[in-house]
């Protein structure tokens, strides 16, 4: 009877440790999305727009039942390399990888593409109206 309480409580520590372990990691994945995402965002703030034309909306981010989080301005002409366009991509990647691994559960409204983005006092704002560019 001991040996089976102490194998008992044993297996009781193993797995609190092993969902403490789990806890950790969701917590430090969510930030490193937190973290790439502000990244993101930092880069299209510092460039200026003076073109809408320069502009087009892009999706960002992955719901857990599809689809992007948000859509964002992104600067096509600017980021001529694509690296943007990559950390973009990778952000989306990694949190389709991490709705999937952690099991995360969103609303399932569809979020629509924005019609384009136009500038207002040096920022690129995304727009759904008709009338579109100033």
């Amino acid at each position: 009877m001991k040996r089976f309480l102490m194998l008992l409580m044993t297996l009781g520590i193993v797995l609190a440790c092993e969902k403490s372990e789990t806890s950790n990691g969701q917590e430090s994945d969510r930030e490193r999305l937190i973290e790439m995402r502000q990244e993101i965002l930092d880069q299209i703030n510092a460039i200026p727009c003076e073109n809408e034309k320069d502009w087009r909306p892009q999706a960002l981010g992955s719901k857990a039942c599809g689809g992007p989080q948000e859509y964002i301005p992104y600067p096509e002409t600017v980021d001529e390399s694509g690296e943007l366009l990559d950390l973009i991509e990778k952000y989306t990647r990694r949190e389709e990888e991490y709705n999937k691994k952690y099991n995360i559960i969103s609303d399932c409204r569809a979020i629509t593409s924005p019609k384009g983005v136009r500038c207002e006092d040096g920022k690129p704002v995304l727009y759904n109206d008709e009338m579109g560019p100033h």
